[in-house]
């Protein structure tokens, strides 16, 4: 009896949830607060774990399968999945309309329009309210079954209320910000980047962890319901949202070809205010007897077609291509642009990336490019026009030495990026100072870039320690500098002695180490002295380091300079001391460990991670049962799924206030 109890209970749970992640997922509705959401499903974990006889592939708290997937085997299509007649001509989309009106003469005929996202096509079979598989369109009739990776994608129900087999058919695709975090990520560690939002998105459907696809947090809509009881499109989007599917973006019913051109036309205009790419509206006769009635020819269906945006580039001429060296050593190039307006803005620079970039791509001073914002974000050069290429054209050459400082670039293993390996390059140090004053480090008020420009290009500082020899007499004659501002900023300085270890470490820049880090570093050791010596292996000891953050603590605190630096700067007065084997008792944090996803709205990540740690608690970049609570912001990911299976609290903003007043 208590058995079956428990089984009914689970049931009960798991369906709950479902219902409450299709009308979130699906329809932006939140039904309960995220505090009730947490404790079902809480229960429910705590449950699945006591009762493992009761487990299920379709649990909510199964979104991310551990098994590596190394084959992905292929699938016939129950109904192909045929291609698009596409046209760019509104002129071609009105002959279409008046072709479906001539052939279906005699009976009232309607259209439905939605949005053609830019990403990649994928059939869900479900059956018995379960999704059971998921396959990639392929060729069109045979696809890669890709069920692992698809089932980590939050906005896919796994269960649904609809007992009779169906399938939906959709689009999978990444958001512009995703897609330029993971970037972002991908360029600082001297990688090559990803081209567009859609061929990664195609890329993260084949990797092999299902873990790896969840934390790039790809999204769906659902554009087509086979198997459904409607009796036309329009009527089975409907049904989609109303199963929990989120649905593309599309028309009310349309009457007419100039309706249908107005929809498009709307959305060429608004598709810059969208989060994820669109490049055409896909049009679709509604009735299903007539899109029946009309048919296919042998490779697209003759009631549907695409009209597509025109490509939004622009011609241009590369005035100069110049090198920027970053924080860690990194050069990248950068275009140099004649201004050019490029949808909804006037561009003038434009990255390459890297110097394998400009090689692919042929580029040189003084030649005219095509330009495209890559996944409507980041200007790029895509091509070069060669028939306008001058006479006198020479050759770009990647640079030898740093625009900076001289020194000879180096290329690490692994890496496509040049990198600047002298720690006293000016642009390393300008780009390092700034960090070291910034407020997520120590913090100094009235230090900004304008003056750490000024107070180098003057030499009255060369590193961080030589900031606390300034004083207002040193610093008043710099342009917009008064003498109350020199006195703020000294000020600041010297309140900025004060900070503890953590900060001062996660100032230096160290690669790799940012604010988590360098707290963990800080409770590591005693004083900052015993960094000089520690091998990499015990530094691999900490929690959360891997030999690639203990080799760049290493790399760093094993130039002289840099222990020379440190030395000064306990000379002047600042704490060095770390908090090996101490805690602060009696902060409200004390002894709990938190791990923060999503974005958050009134904190970045390192103010309140400091708030945290500020109260003696702990910041961990993993999920474990170690972990007490998680502050979950606005699309949070694979972390959220693991901490509830887990158990772990996971609170929003506003608990995390009331925690923290």
């Amino acid at each position: 009896m208590n058995s079956e109890f428990n089984k009914r209970h689970i049931n009960e749970l798991r369906h709950l949830i479902n219902k409450y992640d299709s009308a979130y997922y699906g329809r932006g509705e939140s039904l309960i607060s995220d505090k009730e959401y947490d404790e079902l499903y809480k229960e429910l974990s705590n449950l699945e774990q006591q009762h493992p006889e009761y487990d299920s592939p379709d649990s909510p708290t199964r979104r991310v399968g551990s098994d590596l997937t190394k084959v992905f085997p292929k699938v016939r299509h129950s109904v192909p999945m045929m291609s698009i007649d596409n046209t760019y001509s509104a002129e071609e989309v009105r002959e279409w309309v008046v072709r479906m009106e001539k052939t279906l003469s005699g009976s009232e005929i309607r259209f439905t329009g939605e949005l053609k996202l830019d990403g990649v096509a994928c059939s869900l079979v479900y059956e018995d309210g379960r999704l059971v598989r998921a396959v990639t369109r392929g060729d069109g009739v045979v696809g890669d079954e890709v069920t692992a990776n698809v089932r980590t994608i939050r906005s896919i129900p796994l269960v649904v209320d609809y007992k009779d087999p169906f399938e939906v058919r959709g689009e999978i695709y990444m958001t512009f910000k995703k897609f330029s975090a993971l970037n972002a990520s991908i360029v600082e560690n001297g990688q090559k980047p990803m081209q567009n939002p859609r061929n990664t998105t195609a890329g993260t459907l084949k990797l092999q962890d299902p873990t790896e696809v969840a934390s790039r947090n790809l999204s769906f809509s659902a554009y087509f319901l086979l198997g459904g009881e409607s009796s036309g499109h329009h009527e089975n989007l409907k049904l989609l949202e109303k199963l929990g599917f989120p649905v593309v973006v599309h028309s009310p019913v349309l009457s007419s070809g100039d309706e249908i051109i107005a929809f498009c036309k709307k959305w060429e205009a608004d598709r810059h205010t969208l989060s994820f790419p669109v490049d055409g509206v896909v049009i679709k006769v509604d009735s299903f007897e007539q899109q029946q009635f009309l048919g296919s020819t042998s490779k697209s269906p003759r009631w549907i077609i695409a009209y597509k945006y025109q490509p939004e580039k622009a011609l241009t001429e590369v005035e100069n291509i110049e090198s920027n060296v970053g924080r860690t050593g990194v050069v990248t190039p950068i275009a140099r642009l004649s201004p050019v307006f490029l949808a909804g803005t006037t561009i003038k620079n434009a990255t390459l990336h890297n110097y394998d970039e400009i090689e692919r791509l042929g580029i040189r001073v003084g030649d005219c490019v095509e330009i495209e914002k890559g996944g409507e974000i980041i200007p790029k050069v895509i091509k070069v026009d060669m028939s306008k290429r001058p006479s006198n054209s020479v050759e770009f050459k990647p640079p030898l030495q740093c625009p900076s400082c001289g020194s000879h670039l180096e290329r690490l293993e692994k890496e496509v990026a040049l990198r600047c390996l002298n720690k006293t390059c000016p642009a390393q140090i300008f780009a390092t100072l700034e960090h070291f004053v910034s407020r997520s480090a120590m913090d100094v008020r009235g230090m900004g870039p304008a003056v750490i420009k000024q107070l180098l290009d003057n030499r009255l500082i060369y590193d961080a320690a030589d900031l606390y020899t300034l004083t207002e007499e040193r610093i008043a004659n710099l342009e917009r500098m008064a003498e109350k501002s020199a006195s703020n900023a000294v000020s600041a300085l010297e309140e900025s002695k004060k900070r503890p270890l953590d900060r001062l470490i996660h100032g230096l820049g160290i690669r790799m180490i940012g604010a988590k880090a360098a707290r963990d570093l800080a409770f590591f050791v005693d004083d900052i002295s015993d960094l000089y010596t520690v091998s990499a292996e015990d530094l691999e000891k900490i929690d959360g380091f891997g030999s690639t953050m203990a080799q760049s603590v290493r790399l760093f605190f094993d130039r002289e300079e840099n222990r020379n630096m440190m030395e000064r700067l306990r000379s002047a007065g600042l704490n060095l001391k770390g908090e090996k084997g101490t805690a602060q008792k009696d902060g409200k944090a004390a002894g709990l460990t938190f791990v923060l996803t999503g974005t958050l709205e009134k904190y970045t990540r390192e103010h309140a991670s400091k708030i945290i740690m500020d109260e003696g608690g702990k910041v961990s970049s993993s999920v474990s049962k170690k972990t007490d609570y998680m502050l979950a912001g606005a699309e949070a990911g694979s972390k959220l799924d693991k901490a509830i299976s887990l158990g772990v609290k996971v609170i929003d903003e506003a608990e995390f206030e009331r925690m923290f007043s």
